[in-house]
């Protein structure tokens, strides 16, 4: 959220690096048209976890600039009305007026739904609303059922499937199953197969197989869910049609499997550039990395019936690989992933079975849940950036962006600097400020996703090399290139 004019500046860079609105951002000029299309957007962020804020008095017509609003608090008191009286559910909104070159930007924070009370329904169209990258859109029924089902917790996993039974299991993968479990869990070292099998509820009573032990241990699970499947495709540029498009099916190990080896096929080795400015090549994704992220989407995806309808989907494009499973985070936020705070499965009987099911490249789940930093861990090392994560509430998305990749010409001139020592942020930096970027210190830090002391720290450095000069004063200073370089 947008409490200081601080926040808002950095608010104004993620734009002006997306090239526009974002998930949690919107921008508007507040021209009579925009007045009343305030309701799809009230709508949506009360929808979406964790809310967002929207800008009055920001044009996105040509790059992102600040045209500014006539009267801040007005606007503000009419938008907390609307969002008090105008909806299914009361939203909170909390308002701020900030002046950025003498205009003045309204600042509408929107606060999440409480989740029993969602979908938030816009009474003047009778109609809840999605926030996804590029605007607002209406909720199909599907996607609001996704909603109200999560009043509860999710236990689509524990469902049995009709027209299911043991005949249905994969008898390898049984087998490496039953003797894991023997092995982890002391009070299952000499129970049979059939009671192991009931007991992690795989089988039901009455010998038809739950979602969870169809999903994770079947033979073909998609003859009885045939939703249950991971597409995937090679994003051309320049909007080019995916090619190399392919269909995973089989049970979850299997699809984990598959899916990596395609990944690792498909990704090129390429030049990168280390902490210390050399640069190296390596893959451009980092298996383990990719392996966390797939099996995530593989174990945490909606199962609901409202969600039957949609797949997994999984692009890879020249400067990144982009998964989005149905269904968003259940206890836990996008902040707390990779943290101690992020343990927490939406399929919970699921994620126990997968603790004890094997693939070809190892366990598919550990118990600690730390796949999240471990796949952090990974991209550092290889010198890429953090993954960005998106919930929107009916679905999660994972950006590995491969920004710091750089051709061999931005590679040479780099090395013809002779600088020694640079951060991966600051070599990337220097290539940005070569292609015409001028940083601000709101600016670096929307790019590398730093705080304020050390995006001052870092171009302080390039400025006292002679590699950046300086201009403006306190808020308004200016990084940019130097003319002799």
């Amino acid at each position: 959220m947008i409490q200081t004019l601080e926040d808002l500046q950095l608010a104004l860079a993620q734009m002006e690096l997306h090239r526009g609105d974002t998930l949690s951002l919107e921008a508007k000029t507040f021209s009579e048209y925009s007045a009343n299309a305030l309701g799809p957007t009230l709508s949506a962020f009360a929808n979406l976890p964790s809310g967002g804020s929207i800008l009055l008095g920001v044009s996105e017509s040509d790059g992102v600039s600040v045209v500014g609003v006539d009267d801040a608090h007005a606007l503000i008191q009419s938008a907390v009305s609307q969002a008090r009286n105008g909806f299914s559910t009361e939203i909170r909104v909390e308002g701020g007026a900030f002046t950025i070159d003498g205009r003045t930007v309204a600042v509408l924070n929107v606060s999440e739904a409480p989740v029993n009370e969602k979908p938030c329904r816009w009474n003047k169209r009778k109609k809840s609303y999605i926030r996804q990258y590029d605007g607002d859109y209406a909720m199909s029924p599907q996607e609001e059922q996704q909603l109200l089902l999560r009043h509860g917790r999710p236990r689509e996993d524990s469902k049995p499937v009709d027209g299911s039974s043991r005949a249905d299991l994969n008898t390898d993968l049984v087998a490496a199953f039953t003797s894991s479990v023997r092995r982890s869990t002391s009070r299952m070292a000499d129970v049979d197969d059939d009671m192991i099998l009931y007991r992690m509820n795989i089988v039901t009573g009455d010998g038809r197989l739950t979602t969870a032990g169809l999903y994770a241990l079947g033979e073909y699970p998609q003859r009885l869910l045939p939703h249950l499947t991971l597409t995937a495709a090679i994003e051309g540029s320049g909007g080019a049609r995916a090619v190399n498009r392919r269909n995973f099916v089989g049970p979850i190990p299997e699809i984990l499997d598959d899916v990596l080896d395609w990944v690792m096929r498909n990704v090129d080795s390429a030049q990168v550039v280390t902490s210390d400015g050399i640069g190296t090549t390596n893959p451009s994704m980092p298996e383990l990395a990719v392996r966390e992220v797939v099996t995530n989407a593989l174990v945490h995806r909606d199962l609901s019936e409202p969600a039957s309808g949609k797949g997994i989907d999984l692009r890879l494009g020249d400067r990144e690989l982009r998964l989005t499973n149905p269904g968003g985070l259940w206890g836990v936020t996008v902040d707390q992933l990779g943290t101690q705070n992020s343990k927490s499965a939406v399929n919970e009987f699921l994620y126990t079975i997968c603790q004890n099911v094997e693939s070809r490249h190892g366990r598919v789940i550990e118990a600690l849940g730390s796949g999240i930093a471990a796949a952090r861990d990974a991209l550092r090392e290889a010198g890429l950036p953090e993954p960005r994560f998106f919930d929107n509430g009916v679905s999660f998305t994972v950006l590995f962006p491969s920004s710091s990749l750089l051709p061999e010409s931005d590679l040479a001139w780099l090395g013809s600097l002779g600088a020694s020592g640079l951060s991966h942020r600051q070599s990337r930096a220097l290539v940005d400020m070569r292609h015409g970027t001028v940083f601000t210190n709101s600016a670096y830090r929307a790019r590398f996703g730093v705080p304020a002391d050390e995006a001052r720290a870092d171009l302080a450095d390039l400025v006292r090399r002679g590699l950046a000069e300086r201009s403006g004063e306190r808020r308004w200073v200016k990084y940019r290139l130097p003319s002799r370089l």
